[in-house]
């Protein structure tokens, strides 16, 4: 039995889907503990009628007998994450994504899948591996027809679904405010399935205490005699009352007061928890959504380096020196993203620290640490993010993956996250009247570094591959050596290339010895000797790399 301080274990559930799709009121009908921001309480939001803003309840069960002994708890909670559905609201539910262990995804059952229900699958395939699927409004379907059609829905979204990570997930049919309207209407249907389903979903996992204590605040205001209350949901960690955390953003270390759980006083919270945590002497108007966590433990930077994967549904491009938007938490801001990967595009992991672990669709599990980034190891700079060759059939068919890569973040603004923080991009130029996902990559952050400092940038080792061709203009007597031309300018310091390999059009290797004469040629030593080529035959080619931020412009490698 748990002590007193943790009678329950919280699982987070993040409501999502297409506006108007009934998310908030399938909230309202599982809900039974509201916090002070729930149900659409925004002003703005019942005057528009729609969700602006992330909303948080929470409902219980009784502890399962199969997860007692991993989980000594007395009751489940699940908190539900109401989040907003409509296309200009994205950066709000990617704000969710962080703390989400798993998702509603809710779907009208006379619409199906639309725009906005796509990106939300997509957030969710970033945020969580567990996933039910909630086919509501089925009250508005003839009577006589419901289950046929029902079926036909299902069996619609299970093809859709087969080439998600979701693939196989369950469905459950509800009308979570049957006949629609603002009056009362009639209790709601399939709740008590619904509950079962993610009962069923929850790893008999206990939470990470360990490691330093980082909170997610998402709402913040003063209680008068009391003080400021953040109230947020843990993300690693723990922290008591009498314990000291920091405004990383402010760079202030604040005291707990206290400290809440659904309005219930507790002296500590943990990973996974929704918690209002109250401090003293902070000006609540000048914040927002903002980070709590142990002094000291989160950075401010201006550039960082993450490992990346692009969002298979985006159709778009994404070049390198690109701007996107890129949000990491609640914040989003644009920045200039640089892509490079593995040296030989083969999709082969390099010999380095930094393992992407790749799941059956060749995604990036982001729910495993990748690891420290090596700054020993050779990265070739690429012109665009690669994504996936083809996409997974039904039957589960492997795709070829372009092997790991990863991005450096040039940050419009100094941003203050941690240092592996969740990062997605997108381009939210996008018009959203088209039925295209803005999402084009996620991933986390590996390094964090001061890109406008050239002599730290310059530990990077992003190369691009360069070639020159040329031409044999005679070969030496004795066969073992030729003049070349064509592929330096007269004024080309050749002593640069001195000891570079060149290679013929029949194969044969030979090694720049240095400059003949005063136009432009040079000479190369074949020490297998060399026959001389036909007329036409006679090309040369040199590659070599150029490392794109080493200080010495001048330094090339082979």
């Amino acid at each position: 039995m748990p002590d007193e301080c943790q009678p329950l274990h919280n699982i987070n559930v993040g409501v999502l889907g297409h506006v108007d799709s009934g998310k908030t009121s399938l909230v309202a009908a599982l809900s039974t503990k509201l916090s002070t921001a729930a149900l659409d309480k925004h002003p703005q939001s019942k005057e528009r009628g729609i969700t602006l803003d992330l909303g948080f309840s929470s409902f219980t069960v009784p502890m399962p007998a199969r997860l007692i002994a991993a989980l000594p708890c007395r009751e489940l909670q699940f908190t539900l994450v109401d989040c907003p559905g409509h296309a200009s609201l994205i950066r709000t539910i990617i704000g969710g994504a962080q703390i989400i262990d798993m998702m509603l995804l809710v779907i009208d059952v006379t619409k199906g899948i639309q725009a906005q229900t796509a990106e939300c699958l997509v957030v969710g395939e970033i945020a969580t591996q567990h996933m039910v699927v909630v086919i509501n409004k089925v009250d508005l379907l003839p009577a006589e027809l419901r289950h046929k059609l029902v079926v036909k829905a299902c069996k619609r979204l299970a093809q859709t679904f087969a080439a998600t990570t979701f693939a196989g997930c369950p469905m459950v049919a509800v009308s979570a405010k049957p006949g629609g309207g603002d009056g009362p209407a009639p209790p709601a249907e399939g709740v008590p399935e619904l509950i079962g389903e993610l009962v069923k979903m929850v790893p008999a996992q206990p939470r990470l205490v360990r490691g330093p204590f980082l909170f997610s605040a998402d709402h913040c205001f003063l209680v008068k005699g009391q003080g400021t209350v953040l109230t947020g949901t843990v993300l690693s960690g723990s922290a008591e009352v009498g314990g000291m955390v920091e405004l990383p953003e402010l760079r202030v270390v604040k005291k707990v007061k206290s400290m809440q759980v659904f309005r219930q006083p507790v002296s500590a919270c943990r990973q996974g928890d929704r918690a209002g945590i109250c401090v003293t002497q902070l000006d609540a108007s000048t914040l927002e959504r903002t980070l709590l966590c142990t002094p000291g433990s989160v950075p401010t930077f201006t550039s960082a380096i993450a490992a990346v994967e692009k969002v298979r549904f985006f159709s778009g491009t994404l070049p390198s020196k690109g701007r996107v938007h890129v949000s990491l938490g609640h914040c989003t801001l644009m920045a200039e993203v640089t892509y490079f990967g593995t040296p030989d595009g083969s999709g082969h992991e390099p010999a380095a620290a930094l393992r992407l672990v790749l799941d059956r669709i060749g995604q990036l599990a982001l729910n495993e640490n990748v690891g420290e980034f090596d700054y020993s190891t050779d990265y070739a700079y690429q012109h665009e993010l690669h994504g996936l060759e083809g996409r997974p059939s039904a039957s589960g068919r492997q795709c070829q993956h372009y092997g790991p890569q990863w991005a450096l973040l040039k940050f419009s603004q100094p941003v203050t996250a941690p240092k592996d923080a969740l990062v997605i991009g997108s381009r939210f130029d996008t018009d959203v009247s088209k039925a295209a996902c803005r999402l084009a990559f996620y991933g986390r952050l590996v390094a964090l570094l001061r890109a406008e400092d050239p002599s730290e940038l310059a530990h990077l080792r992003i190369f691009k591959l360069k070639m020159r061709a040329g031409s044999i203009d005679r070969v030496a007597p004795d066969g073992f050596s030729a003049v070349c031309k064509g592929m330096f300018k007269k004024d080309t310091d050749i002593s640069l290339f001195a000891g570079m390999k060149v290679t013929t059009a029949s194969g044969a290797v030979g090694t720049i010895e240095g400059s003949f004469g005063k136009s432009g040629k040079f000479k190369v030593a074949f020490p297998k000797g060399i026959v001389p080529a036909a007329p036409g035959h006679n090309s040369i080619t040199l590659t070599f790399k150029r490392y794109i931020y080493d200080q010495n412009k001048r330094n090339m490698v082979q």
